[in-house]
């Protein structure tokens, strides 16, 4: 353990120690001298030791605590510092792979009659991605909405996570297999009713509602992400404003 350094202490704490070096300098020696008028009560040494002693005690103690409170403060703004930056980190890691994912595979199929059968599969998301809730309570603290803000948005990546795995898994287990098994393949020119036929009704409507909720919740959580990451970071630096906190700012 490194023990602090006189500039570590805050500028009001270096005054106090000057203050009460003064404060001894002056009043100690002069009390003394006062105490040795009165014949046969004290002696200097005795009114010197007595005193240096009193004073000793309460400064120490004073000082201890002020030094341990230092310390303490010290440790949890650089736990704050860190745990703010672990958040942003993973805010932006849950933006680009959201963003990755709407290029990749949204985009090219936006729009199109057969986008629930010829949405491709794709790598699933990092689900493991989460925030650490009570570390960053200070953020709740100084503003609970931006901690709002990130509950939520680490329970939409972790829907549409969940979204990405269900659709490759009908696609792998139900789909592809019902189609080699009468000679088809996905993008082949047929009619979709007969595709529809092929992998039954129940599977095709539940493609229908899991690519459209794909496509629209990647749409939304790819700009939440992107507004949580500026929001939480704007946050931090109003707590403290002196502190270095990364900004990968995401491009659009």
């Amino acid at each position: 353990m490194s023990f602090p350094k006189p500039s570590d202490y805050p500028i009001w704490v270096r005054l106090l120690v000057v203050l009460f070096v003064l404060n001894i300098t002056f009043f100690i020696a002069p009390l003394a001298a006062f105490l040795t008028w009165i014949p046969g009560i004290i002696t200097v040494n005795q009114a010197i030791a007595a005193v240096g002693t009193l004073v000793a005690s309460f400064a120490g103690a004073w000082f201890a605590f002020t030094f341990a409170k230092v310390q303490r403060d010290r440790e949890r703004i650089d736990a704050d510092v860190a745990a703010g930056n672990i958040a942003l980190f993973v805010l932006s890691e849950m933006w680009s792979e959201l963003r990755q994912h709407q290029i990749e595979v949204v985009e090219p199929n936006r729009g199109k009659t057969d986008v629930w059968l010829n949405l491709p599969e794709s790598q699933p998301l990092t689900e493991s991605l989460s925030f650490d809730m009570k570390a960053l309570s200070f953020v709740l603290q100084f503003d609970a909405p931006t901690f709002q803000q990130l509950l939520l948005e680490q329970r939409r990546f972790q829907q549409d996570a969940y979204m990405i795995e269900q659709h490759r898994s009908i696609l792998v287990s139900i789909v592809n297999p019902r189609l080699e098994a009468a000679g088809l393949r996905v993008g082949e020119g047929r009619p979709l009713a007969e595709f529809e036929r092929i992998v039954g009704s129940g599977t095709a409507r539940r493609l229908k509602l899991l690519t459209a909720a794909i496509i629209e919740n990647f749409d939304d959580n790819v700009k939440t992400s992107r507004e949580a990451f500026i929001r939480l970071r704007s946050v931090l630096k109003m707590i403290y404003p002196d502190r270095k906190f990364i900004d990968l700012n995401p491009n659009n």
